[in-house]
């Protein structure tokens, strides 16, 4: 039996998703489940019930129940369009997703019957993994689990989350990637005494594993154990020796996760491991690395520092060029006019309104369509009108630009989201900017960065308690990052001004 995947009601995006869904492989249709569960507003709620009560593989039917329930914030409870949604589609259904998503509905309403209900469920499904069944598999398992914590937390059941938590240690396989989930996930949750029995069970896997170690240094330095984090860090530090490209971008990963982490001291540490193998070959991983270091260094309003780690690149390039005769590639450039604004970053925070404008002066005279100059040439105060009216033009130029780009390529979401951004701070077509945004966002939902574009895209609109939103979602994602948290805070301190009398 044929079965018709798409509704008639279905919002769009769900029919492009589900089009030719019977036609792709496995794979394929995991990461369509994946997007339909990402969909804001629940709109890939209906279809994801569908593909629980159809999809013929009763591992993808799983997945499908797995992702609606994750999909909702913090483990909440799902909202009432959903639970009729759920019951609605698969009230008859007797899979093991739709018990799961049944029992989902009423865990707010009866929550000891429906916690009693899913400690069976996820028994059950721990015991065909045990079986080697090709119904489950561990990821599947631990989310049950996971599920099960959240709400007997909820509860006030400490001592059976804690329980709970320890047999997620014991289910797990133990392979890097699931490692790296988990003890993240444990770190999270504050549970240091399932923390320590990983540890112990899975030592042989994380001795020699960087990005392992490091999450046990962060899970100790969060217990306020400083000293074994430390150790901790300078072990997983030691691993890779050498100055090959294996080695080099193993140590750059870890700055970069480490950075990602708000664990700065040790990833400055790795990035200058990384620089100190020479960087006079401009796209070689040292010169990556500074240029990661100095945009870490931005982010935390480091701007000298920042600045001062492209020029020492920057001046050993220039004897280069003069011995050799190169001139600067498209890399180069880029690197000369982020340097620039650095330095004019700098000066801005110490309010000297002339060197501000020399260094930015200096970054588009290197890169007339430097998108961050170009909005920081807009917003400097006490310009004069010939200032101003150049500034515009080349917004103007560097818009018309992007946005040809995006035609030409409407699956470069970096243009998109870079033309929603040069707009949403300076000028120029709005209601094109947002479709834009919303679009790199869709693409990537998850992603800080380009939610962070979308909240300033609003903010232009005049929609300050949509910016407030959706930059208190873009910090939730980067809670680390400096220039996100400090534009949460200016959008707050704007939406308090709108509603004084």
């Amino acid at each position: 039996m044929r079965v018709e995947w798409t509704a008639e009601s279905d919002p769009p995006k769900v029919k492009a998703y589900l089009r030719d869904y019977e036609s792709v492989g496995a794979a394929t249709r995991e990461e369509r489940i994946l997007a339909l569960a990402e969909l804001p507003d629940g709109q890939g709620t209906a279809a994801l019930c569908r593909l629980v009560r159809f999809e013929r593989s009763a591992l993808l039917s799983r997945t499908a129940a797995l992702a609606l329930i994750r999909s909702q914030t913090s483990g909440e409870p799902p909202d009432a369009a959903k639970i009729e949604t759920i019951r609605k589609t698969l009230d008859t259904c007797k899979r093991s997703g739709a018990l799961w998503l049944l029992a989902w509905t009423r865990l707010a309403g009866e929550p000891d019957a429906a916690m009693a209900e899913w400690t069976r469920l996820a028994d059950d499904e721990l015991g065909l993994l045990q079986q080697a069944q090709m119904e489950t598999n561990a990821e599947i398992v631990a989310g049950l689990i996971r599920i099960k914590v959240n709400w007997l937390q909820k509860l006030g059941r400490t001592d059976d989350a804690l329980k709970a938590i320890r047999r997620l240690v014991e289910v797990s396989p133990g392979d890097p990637e699931s490692l790296t989930d988990l003890l993240q996930w444990l770190v999270k949750q504050k549970a240091w005494k399932a923390v320590d029995d990983l540890a112990q069970r899975f030592a042989p896997q994380l001795i020699g594993d960087a990005g392992l170690l490091y999450l046990l240094a962060e899970a100790y330095a969060e217990q306020g154990l400083k000293d074994r984090a430390e150790e901790t860090a300078a072990h997983a530090f030691t691993l890779n020796p050498g100055k090959q490209e294996p080695q080099l971008l193993a140590h750059l990963t870890a700055a970069k996760h480490l950075a990602d982490r708000g664990r700065f001291v040790w990833a400055r540490r790795e990035f200058d491991y990384v620089i100190a193998q020479g960087d006079l070959n401009d796209n070689n991983i040292p010169a990556v690395a500074r240029r990661m270091l100095a945009e870490m260094l931005h982010d935390q309003g480091q701007d000298i520092d920042a600045a001062g780690t492209l020029a020492k690149m920057l001046q050993a390039w220039e004897t280069v060029k003069r011995t050799e005769g190169r001139p600067d590639n498209a890399e180069l450039t880029e690197y000369r006019s982020r340097m620039h604004f650095f330095f004019a970053c700098h000066w801005e925070s110490k309010n000297d309104r002339a060197k501000q404008r020399e260094s930015l002066d200096k970054a588009l005279e290197v890169n007339p369509t430097d998108i961050e100059a170009l909005i920081a040439c807009y917003h400097l105060p006490e310009q004069t009108p010939e200032f101003r009216a150049k500034t515009v033009d080349l917004i103007h130029r560097a818009a018309t630009e992007l946005y040809d780009k995006v035609a030409q390529e409407p699956n470069n979401m970096s243009a998109c989201n870079q033309y929603a951004w040069l707009t949403g701070n300076t000028e120029g077509d709005l209601d094109r900017a947002l479709k834009c945004s919303e679009k790199a966002v869709e693409s990537s939902p998850s992603d800080g960065g380009l939610i962070d574009t979308l909240a300033r895209v609003h903010f232009a609109r005049g929609d300050v308690e949509g910016a407030v939103k959706l930059q208190t979602k873009a910090a939730e994602l980067e809670p680390h990052s400096g220039l996100i948290q400090r534009q949460l805070e200016f959008f707050r301190k704007k939406l308090e001004e709108k509603k004084k009398p």
